[in-house]
């Protein structure tokens, strides 16, 4: 019995390390992603993700937009999910986490509009079956997408 339950685990392991991410994250190019089942506020969500070693998910690409936004469509179970972007320290300045313009985007139509002038930070938004950027109020709880660069 013991044979089979460390065999199992052996399994498991060599598993888990040849695809180079941590149980529970998905694997896409040179990243590992994982798409919260919780919620929390933007802060919460980016310190959740450092305590994984990683961070809040950064889009460098349309390919990797791509790939965050069916994966949600296909396998999310949340109608919003916090990404690493914000305009906190200067209006309109949109940057990723360490402070690095963003190269690519994506916004939804009319967006970021900052209504209200409350809205500071970056989330995917359910709009019918597509997920798409959105402006949006740091303090709300939201699911959140993390990523580990390989």
């Amino acid at each position: 019995m013991q044979l089979e339950i460390l065999s199992a685990l052996v399994c498991f392991v060599v598993t888990v390390n040849a695809a180079g991410c941590p149980l529970g994250f998905v694997h896409h190019k040179r990243s590992c992603y994982w798409f919260s089942v919780v919620k929390g506020s933007f802060a919460e969500a980016h310190a959740y993700c450092q305590y994984l070693e990683g961070h809040l998910a950064t889009i460098e690409s349309r390919d990797e937009d791509l790939f965050v936004r069916g994966h949600a469509r296909r396998h999310g179970k949340a109608h919003h999910y916090w990404l690493g972007g914000t305009d906190l320290n200067i209006e309109g300045k949109w940057m990723w986490e360490g402070q690095r313009r963003f190269s690519f985007t994506n916004w939804y139509h009319r967006q970021p509009d900052n209504a209200g002038h409350r809205e500071h930070c970056l989330e995917i938004r359910k709009h019918f079956s597509h997920y798409l950027w959105n402006d949006w109020i740091c303090s709300h709880n939201l699911n959140f997408i993390c990523e580990k660069k390989l």
